[in-house]
């Protein structure tokens, strides 16, 4: 610091002055020339210089070069003929930021009365451009809304009324500023008012609040309305914002769910009725063909083995052939019965769910099966299978079907090669079963897994075309799928998820 700057602190002789200066004000002090003599405490603080850094310096090191040069002009020229100058000064601190200051620079005689220091008291504001900008840009906000957005004071008078309010409720903002709010609420809806503006008046607020206004020409509005307090500058309560959004078109449309979920629910109600009258035809079905069918399918077999048995000898070769006939007939038929009815249990069967050991499973349908297969070369491969979640017994069906399937069309190859595995496909696992027999005619798949549908003759493989729908009907009822591969004459591969 200059050596004659150090040498008095002319703020310093009134230490009462500055301790008010200091609550209030940032103070300056500058010499004729222009250089700063001295400077309070909350000087530096707005400007973020420390004393030393501002002092024999000149005051526009705090220039912000936003002012144009006729105000500065104006300035200089009322300080140059000795009178107070006031105004307002945008200056620039030492960080960068800007500030606003509302100042009075007062000339006053220096000790040796030989020239003019300058006095300069600064009081700052908030920035008048901003805030009007932050004014002007919440104002477009609330007339550009949707919402019906009203100001009201205490006693329910309207103070402010945007665009959004007059298309929801149809009166202009000149048709309801100074009058009463109660103009949009039906009569026996105006308690509502008193308890919200009696809420709002304590400090609370009110939010999402669904309830009936009127529109100009007398029709419901539905509405949901948000409030809150307006104060003033002294943090009282002065008066409520309420925000109202029109929810007709959303109570419409939550009246029409409502009354297609009350059909829903009746017409579910009526088809698990109709489902539990099918089941138990079902049941009655399944009952009559366990019973009522097999008893007389018991007496064919029986009587014709038995006449068989006793006339046999004295029977033509024709009628023996017949009779064999006959006897293969319901024994088949009794076959297709046992077949019917395992298929429609599937239907009605809990399914209880646990870990279910593939390898494992695979291995005990080999061998209930017969493996090994004596007098046939059959070469069986079994890869690493996973455990899966499923009814362990259910799973057990499909696996025996489809490997009892490759037993029975490899029949006929040397070496007959069955292989077992399973890859990925997507997020689940695939199990598959591929043989080397006979195949089946791609352009037939779409009946292969029907109930009774086959695709080869009964003389050439036995069966009765209803175990490729029982494992697909379980694969389904694990959520998962079933499909198939094939080139006639060179085996196939039937793959299933679960």
């Amino acid at each position: 610091m200059p050596a004659e700057f150090q040498t008095r602190d002319p703020l310093g002789q009134a230490e009462g002055l500055r301790s008010a200066l200091d609550e209030h004000c940032g103070v300056m002090l500058t010499d004729s020339s222009g250089r700063i003599l001295s400077v309070n405490e909350a000087l530096c603080t707005v400007t973020r210089y420390a004393r030393e850094e501002l002092v024999g310096r000149d005051p526009r090191i705090l220039n912000s070069g936003f002012h144009a040069k006729e105000h500065i002009r104006e300035l200089w020229n009322t300080l140059a003929s000795r009178r107070t100058w006031q105004g307002d000064l945008k200056n620039r601190a030492k960080d960068g930021t800007f500030f606003w200051a509302r100042t009075t620079i007062v000339p006053v005689p220096d000790d040796p009365g030989t020239g003019v220091n300058y006095l300069a008291l600064y009081t700052v504001f908030s920035d008048p451009y901003l805030a009007e900008e932050k004014a002007a840009y919440l104002a477009a906000i609330v007339d550009s809304s949707g919402d019906a957005i009203v100001g009201k004071n205490l006693q329910g008078i309207v103070s402010s009324w945007n665009h959004g309010a007059e298309r929801i409720f149809g009166y202009t903002a000149a048709e309801m500023i100074g009058q009463s709010i109660l103009k949009l609420i039906p009569e026996d809806r105006r308690s509502e008012e008193d308890r919200i503006l009696a809420k709002i008046a304590q400090g609370g607020t009110v939010e999402h609040f669904d309830t009936i206004r009127l529109h100009k020409n007398g029709s419901p509005v539905t509405v949901s309305v948000s409030v809150s307090a307006i104060k003033d500058s002294s943090g009282r309560i002065i008066g409520a914002a309420k925000v109202a959004r029109d929810i007709s078109e959303r109570k419409r449309w939550e009246s029409t769910i409502r009354s297609l979920n009350l059909t829903l629910e009746r017409r579910v109600a009526e088809r698990t009725a109709q489902l539990e009258a099918a089941n138990q035809e079902l049941e009655a079905f399944s009952y009559s063909v366990s019973h009522d069918l097999r008893a007389p399918l018991r007496a064919i077999d029986g009587f014709t083995q038995a006449v068989c048995e006793d006339y046999g000898p004295l029977l033509p070769s024709d009628g023996k052939r017949y009779l064999d006939t006959i006897r293969f007939s319901a024994q088949r038929m009794g076959d297709l019965i046992d077949d019917l009815l395992a298929f429609a249990r599937l239907s009605r069967q809990e399914i209880k769910a646990k870990e279910v050991d593939m390898a494992a499973i695979v291995r005990e349908c080999l061998d209930e099966l017969g493996a090994p297969w004596p007098g046939r070369g059959v070469e069986v491969e079994i890869a690493d299978l996973p455990r899966v979640q499923g009814d362990a017994a259910m799973v057990k069906q499909v696996w025996s079907n489809l490997l009892s399937n490759a037993v029975k069309y490899s029949r006929g190859r040397e070496p007959a090669r069955i292989e077992v595995g399973c890859a990925p496909r997507g997020a689940a696992t695939e199990f598959f079963v591929r043989d080397n027999g006979t195949g089946f005619d791609m352009r037939y798949y779409d009946k292969l897994f029907g109930v009774f549908q086959r695709l080869h003759r009964p003389e050439d493989f036995e069966g009765t075309g209803v175990g490729l729908a029982i494992v697909k009907r379980i694969v389904a009822r694990h959520g998962g799928s079933v499909r198939a591969e094939s080139v006639q004459g060179h085996g196939a591969t039937f793959y299933f998820t679960l």
